[in-house]
């Protein structure tokens, strides 16, 4: 993926460090670096993007992005003030062969699958507090916390079909994309608008984004759309035909249909499962092939 590679400040004196921040806004930023990173959003909505994964982040979101895997956030205009909490470390951070002792053989295997990215559930108190905790019981609190992480159910994120490479041009082009799409996807899109936003012709600005993240640029438009149809379906009590016009969907029968193919449910039963508890509410679903994709945009 072209992606911007940082090189983060040394991780001394801790080997990791902690930090708490907020921001009307969540520019996206494709980058990657040598440091696993724990990600948690205390309050915002917006996209979150890892490899060739796309998903809607919300308060509570939990990700652990493994070494030089691309990622980025992405907020959307009226999400509310982000604040996120954010862990980098080494692997070394306890010393070279620390976590290849059998008794952390779970958090080893942890640390591993992360570099697919990986979501966590269930997440626990511990990190919130660390920012109180003097400089060891920091150490023990993130030893504690990623134990506990270990021997939790967990989602694997990517395919591992993204690519890679470090054009930092075409970097901030796929963030001129991500930017074009969240601040428009309530009306029409063209991939012709989205060309002349980045300054390049409509195929080429299609082949950079495919080849940049695993998804096709009409996929990652519709996922966005479907996302805020899914916030205001959970969050709200506009009518559904309201709900779909606001998503950047034409209609409300193609709004309908799509969003059957793709949750397997109707909108309506949708709200209602999600305010009865039962059903998940990250929206992860992804489109099942690049002709329907296709077809959802300029259908």
């Amino acid at each position: 993926m072209p992606v911007a590679y940082e090189h983060l400040e040394p991780l001394y004196p801790l080997g990791w460090r902690y930090f708490r921040f907020k921001s009307p806004v969540l520019p996206p930023r494709m980058h990657a670096h040598p440091e696993f990173e724990l990600v948690q959003i205390v309050s915002g909505v917006g996209t979150r993007l890892i490899g060739d994964s796309i998903e809607e982040y919300q308060p509570g979101d939990l990700v652990l992005i493994g070494p030089q895997l691309a990622h980025t956030y992405a907020s959307i205009p009226d999400g509310g003030m982000s604040e996120a909490i954010v862990v980098h470390f080494a692997k070394s951070f306890l010393g070279e062969t620390f976590f290849d002792l059998p008794a952390f053989a779970s958090v080893s295997t942890m640390l591993a699958a992360s570099a697919n990215g990986l979501r966590f559930a269930q997440p626990p108190d511990t990190l919130a507090t660390l920012g109180e905790l003097a400089a060891a019981e920091k150490t023990v609190a993130l030893l504690h916390l990623l134990v506990t992480l270990s021997r939790q159910p967990y989602t694997s994120l990517t395919t591992g079909q993204s690519s890679s490479g470090a054009d930092s041009s075409s970097a901030r082009r796929i963030e001129a994309i991500v930017a074009h799409v969240h601040e428009h996807y309530r009306s029409a899109i063209t991939l012709q608008d989205v060309a002349v936003a980045v300054h390049m012709n409509a195929s080429a600005a299609s082949r950079l984004f495919a080849r940049s993240t695993g998804q096709t640029l009409t996929r990652y438009i519709t996922v966005v759309r479907l996302n805020a149809a899914c916030r205001l379906l959970r969050d709200t009590d506009l009518p559904i035909a309201t709900i779909a016009s606001d998503s950047g969907f034409g209609n409300l029968s193609n709004f309908n249909r799509r969003f059957r193919q793709v949750k397997q449910t109707t909108p309506k039963q949708y709200r209602a499962l999600v305010r009865s508890g039962r059903v998940d509410m990250t929206s992860r679903e992804y489109l099942p092939n690049v002709k329907l994709s296709r077809d959802l945009l300029f259908g």
